[in-house]
Order: structure tokens, then C-alpha cells, then sequence
């Protein structure tokens, strides 16, 4: 690792991270105009999409897939689409920063996943990250806080740290595993626009248009910024400083979250969610140097 691609490696890190935490800046815009969320995500995806395919036509990557790597790629894109829908669902009941930090707590359930399903040790260092992480969501859903928290939103935003989990635990045990990482993620959000575009279809009065030149460039730079760039800065990022710092430096995410919806949105950082805000961070970091930890051992 030398010092040029450290440098590198962090600063494609924080564009990824950073990116990823504005996803309430342009998401909530939208959602006040009043488009519903299936039509969101077609252009979300469809905008990610048209970022991340210019990418691979430069570096002149075979996009061709097989039968067996289409059906997974089809079960990934479910797991990833219902993460994505129902971490902005949850703006409505939460403040996005809080949303976000709920949602940031995925790898508590990929490490409850490969406890119950691979066999994976357990033992008092993890024990303790998982309860730093429930002192956190309690802290956060309210207890000694009086923020704007409804319970409703608490289990929406778990659900999606869950479906994510299930992303990432699926994805290794798949041959998609070999493909290309950003190959792999442009599928993911193709097949993620067509499954939207079928939902907005069958529940919906189809794909709405966008009303107003703001909505339609809060809505790109939604599937641009925190969707195609946030992903084509990650990989290399993986790259350049390996999996644990990348991982470790995902705080960020929630971080860049939870100041735009204080200082855009006007939400009140309580003491209780500052201090979820630390323990469920604090948790995930935990638990990322203890796989670092058994994978060196």
C-alpha cells in the first residue's frame, strides 16, 4: 500500500460515503413534492444506471451475464431494493439522520446471520458490540429522548439494515461473486428500475413524471451523486486500502446524514441520539475489527 494510493483510497472513501449520506438531501425534496416512492427509485436507478454504464463502456468492460447470474442477480437486487425503499420510507416517521444511523447498523445483522446460518464463533467481544448496538437503538427510537421518533420508523429502518444484510451475506456464496464489482452493482440497480417500473404499474398509475426542473434535479443527482458515484468511488476505495478501512470509514455515511438533517432539515440532535448515534457506531466498528481480527488469526 503505498502512500499515493492511500491518499487515494481515503479521498475516493469520503466521496463514497459522504455521497451516500446526502440520499435524504435530494430524496426528502421529492417525497414533499409528492411523488411516491416506486417512481423514485425508477430514476433513482435509472439515473445510477446511465452514471455507472458510462463507467464500464470507458474501461471497456463485457457486460454480458448468463442465465444462472441473472437469477441471482434478480434475489440481490430484491434484498438491495428493499433496502433502499425502505430506508427513505422511513424519512416519514424519523429524522433522516436517525434513519440513516438505524440503517448503518447492518453489519449487527449480517454477524447474527452467519452466527444462526454458517456457524460463525461467537464470543464475548461480539456479544458486547451487539449490545452496544441495542443501547444504541433504544436510544435512538426515544427512550430518555424527545425527539420526533415514531416506532414505526425504528422498525422500518431495521428492516432495511436487515434486507441489506442479506445482500451481503448472500453475495459470497453466489457465482456473481467473480463478476466485476461495479458490473455487478450496474445489474443490481438495472434490475431494481425494472422491478420499481412493474410495481408503479401494478399499484400505482404508472411511472410519474417529474413536476418541476427542481424535482427532476434532485432526482438526478440522487441517482448520479448517491447512487452511481457513491458506488464508483467504493470499489477502488476497497482497492486502495483494503476492506477494513473502507468498511471502518463508512461511518461517515450516517455522519454526513445526520448533519444535513440538522443543518438543512432543522432536526434537533437530542443527547439520547447523540448517544445512539456513538453506541451504534461505536458497535459496528467493534464488530468490524473482530473480523479483521479472526480473518488474520
Amino acid at each position: 500500500m503505498t502512500p499515493s494510493n492511500t491518499v487515494k483510497g481515503f479521498a475516493n472513501r469520503w466521496i463514497s460515503a459522504t455521497s451516500f449520506g446526502l440520499i435524504p438531501l435530494f430524496s426528502i425534496p421529492v417525497m414533499t413534492a409528492g411523488m411516491h416512492l416506486p417512481s423514485m427509485m425508477v430514476y433513482r436507478f435509472a439515473f445510477g444506471c446511465l452514471g455507472i454504464l458510462a463507467v464500464l463502456l470507458w474501461q471497456r468492460t463485457n457486460l454480458k451475464v448468463s442465465l444462472v447470474e441473472l437469477a441471482e442477480i434478480s434475489l440481490l437486487a430484491l434484498f438491495y431494493d428493499v433496502e433502499a425503499l425502505l430506508m427513505i420510507l422511513g424519512y416519514n416517521y424519523m429524522p433522516s439522520g436517525v434513519a440513516t444511523t438505524l440503517v448503518f447498523s447492518y453489519p449487527i445483522w449480517t454477524e447474527l446471520l452467519m452466527l444462526l446460518f454458517f456457524h460463525e464463533r461467537f464470543s464475548w467481544p461480539t456479544i458486547g458490540a451487539m449490545t452496544l448496538a441495542f443501547a444504541g437503538v433504544a436510544c435512538m427510537s426515544g427512550i430518555g429522548g424527545d425527539a420526533d421518533i415514531q416506532p414505526l420508523g425504528v422498525v422500518i429502518e431495521l428492516a432495511a439494515g436487515f434486507s441489506y444484510a442479506l445482500y451481503m451475506v448472500s453475495m459470497p456464496h453466489m457465482r456473481v461473486r467473480h463478476m466485476g464489482g461495479l458490473k455487478l452493482t450496474f445489474y443490481v440497480f438495472l434490475m431494481g428500475m425494472v422491478f420499481f417500473a412493474i410495481f408503479s404499474f401494478l399499484f400505482f398509475d404508472g411511472i410519474e413524471m417529474a413536476k418541476s426542473t427542481d424535482m427532476l434535479v434532485n432526482l438526478a443527482l440522487l441517482g448520479i451523486v448517491s447512487t452511481a458515484l457513491s458506488n464508483v468511488t467504493l470499489i477502488p476505495a476497497i482497492e486502495q486500502i483494503g476492506a477494513t478501512l473502507t468498511a471502518i470509514l463508512g461511518a461517515f455515511e450516517p455522519l454526513t446524514a445526520m448533519v444535513i438533517s440538522i443543518l438543512v432539515f432543522g432536526d434537533t440532535l437530542t443527547p439520547a441520539i447523540g448517544a445512539g448515534f456513538v453506541l451504534i457506531i461505536g458497535a459496528v466498528l467493534t464488530l468490524i475489527l473482530i473480523k479483521m481480527k479472526r480473518h488474520e488469526a
